[in-house]
């Protein structure tokens, strides 16, 4: 193997592959980036064995081959290259000689065949998804998914298709049996990637797929096997393993009866919920709201910090409620939200609540409450 290569360009694929190629694990290839050059182009592997990116960039070629390389490792040794053009070449031994202006490096790597072998490209016809509504929906709910091993099925982001009318929308959906998120956006012809099916991805996988949307405008291509989510962006493309498990059925705990409903500023609320949460108790991170007339206080105490309020306006006509909360699932909740005002919509004290922005209809948020004395 013997090519050549822009430092900048080689710095990007390496970017790419960082978050999937595993820095400790059980099989050492998995550490290692899995380095491919042909006639005109140069691929770069990396798999953790759920996740699967790949990046080609066009190079000058003068001899092909492959080998494993430590992904971090080299990453490393790119950032610190000058720039222009860099040598790379494998020697006997699977070690790669980096070479860029007066710098030397020699990396030790792992014979090519010890990589695992690439899922295959669904077959089915790819369904183009706008990045920046794709980046929207992760935004919104990502913050919802489980982070308890043992909820294997509350690990991921469900995906299905929701139809309202004569508009399609791609609906991702998040819980940890606490708190749920729900948004929808507009994807034209999403059924010809979901249909009737509902796909549970993995959140690493998700997020990873997100950074191809922080690429720049276009859309992302995506489509569907029985066990691969596939997405592809520009010079990259991305395998997601699914998720073998059943996703809770959501839409029997949204809430009927939620009658009591206040309008807020999102800014003042945000604003005051985080001086509030400095004298939050570090565990649970209690807060209370209540709701009197045209006000809401939220407030906190604890034995081992004291207490704190903050007051702000609020158009409430219900009767007097005092409800307590997890104060960081609560600001998830308003991070979804890009609307100046929001609405809270309760029952009671001790059932689910619901929040979500005053006019859009694509997100909501459901919360449940904490028995705060």
């Amino acid at each position: 193997m013997n090519f050549t290569v822009d430092r900048d360009q080689l710095i990007g694929m390496l970017t790419r592959v960082q978050g999937v190629a595993e820095r400790r694990h059980t099989m050492p290839v998995l550490s290692h980036a899995l380095l491919s050059v042909g006639k005109t182009e140069a691929r770069l592997v990396a798999s953790d064995l759920e996740i699967v990116v790949k990046c080609v960039q066009p190079v000058e070629a003068k001899e092909a081959g492959s080998v494993a390389v430590p992904a971090r490792k080299f990453f490393d040794i790119a950032k610190v290259l000058p720039k222009g053009p860099v040598a790379i070449s494998s020697k006997e031994g699977n070690s790669v000689d980096i070479s860029a202006g007066r710098g030397h490096f020699r990396l030790a790597g792992l014979p090519s065949q010890e990589f695992p072998e690439m899922p295959e490209k669904p077959k089915s016809q790819p369904v183009g998804v706008d990045s920046e509504v794709f980046r929207k929906l992760v935004d919104r709910v990502g913050a919802f998914t489980s982070q308890d091993e043992t909820r294997y099925h509350m690990a991921g982001i469900l995906l299905e298709k929701q139809e309202t009318g004569d508009k399609m929308y791609l609906r991702m959906v998040a819980t940890d049996g606490h708190r749920l998120a729900m948004a929808d956006g507009d994807v034209p012809k999403i059924e010809g990637l979901l249909g009737d099916r509902q796909a549970l991805v993995p959140k690493k996988g998700i997020m990873e797929i997100r950074k191809l949307a922080e690429g720049g405008p276009g859309s992302i291509d995506f489509s569907l096997s029985d066990k691969f989510l596939y997405a592809g962006k520009g010079d990259t493309e991305l395998w997601v393993r699914l998720l073998d498990a059943e996703f809770p059925p959501y839409r029997q705990v949204m809430p009927k009866d939620n009658q009591q409903v206040a309008r807020i500023s999102k800014e003042d609320f945000v604003e005051a919920l985080r001086r509030v949460l400095v004298m939050a108790p570090e565990k649970v991170h209690s807060v209370k709201l209540s709701f009197s007339g045209k006000q809401l206080e939220v407030s906190t105490a604890g034995p081992e910090h004291g207490e704190a309020r903050d007051l702000l306006e609020a158009e409430y006509a219900g009767p007097p409620i005092k409800i307590g909360f997890n104060g960081r699932y609560l600001l998830d909740a308003f991070a979804g939200i890009t609307e100046q005002t929001a609405r809270i919509e309760m029952k009671d004290d001790v059932s689910q609540v619901i929040v979500r922005p005053d006019e859009d209809k694509n997100f909501l948020a459901i919360i449940m409450p904490m028995r705060i004395f």
